[in-house]
């Protein structure tokens, strides 16, 4: 997958990769294989993400790692559906059961979440999601992870009441927030204070 730029420089680009690649490299040497490569895999995926719509990368691989259990569940294993998302994706669905919160307690239902033909598909929907329903605008352009990670929860992306504390910890265990700063770097989005201190 190619990323998207603001700046039209190939020596940007390359500086973009070779970034993105120390990264990789850093999640190689510091985490397990099944963590390293989840995280190499969606990389591109998130920081792209921002270029073009303005949604935060450590939200995005924080939801990808939390709603797809590292991609091993199966609706992410079999169906590349990394964010748990409902409906159908260019007349593509699967009936599973999942759990809901409400009233108080988790409910086992059976509902349709849309099939991918790739991880890379599921990211870019997901993120086209975002960035066209209203209900999540407060989200584009949001530059501090805890905010986004509060306000994803409060907008009912998940029913799960300890959602924003779960991607909040997953953001910095896993230093996501790196993320970010890369993809704000390499789009020349100018933050005065990022994520967690």
């Amino acid at each position: 997958m190619a990323l998207v730029t603001t700046s039209s420089s190939t020596s940007s680009q390359a500086a973009l990769e070779a970034a993105i690649g120390k990264i990789e490299a850093e999640n190689t040497a510091n985490y397990s294989s099944k963590v390293s490569t989840f995280l190499n895999e969606i990389i591109e995926s998130a920081i792209n993400g921002w270029t073009q719509y303005k949604i935060l990368p450590s939200l995005t691989a924080a939801q990808a790692i939390l709603e797809s259990g590292w991609g091993t569940s199966t609706l992410a294993s079999e169906y590349h559906n990394l964010f748990g998302i409902k409906g159908s994706y260019n007349g593509q669905t699967v009936d599973m059961p999942t759990e809901e919160y409400y009233s108080g307690a988790y409910h086992e239902i059976d509902d349709y979440f849309r099939v991918y033909a790739s991880d890379s598909e599921s990211i870019t929907d997901y993120e086209e999601l975002l960035s066209e329903n209203s209900r999540y605008s407060n989200l584009i352009g949001e530059t501090d992870a805890a905010t986004a990670a509060e306000e994803i929860y409060e907008d009912g992306y998940a029913t799960d009441p300890d959602y924003t504390e779960e991607l909040e910890e997953i953001i910095n265990e896993y230093n996501l927030t790196a993320w970010d700063s890369l993809a704000f770097e390499y789009s020349g989005t100018v933050v005065t204070t990022t994520g967690y201190q």
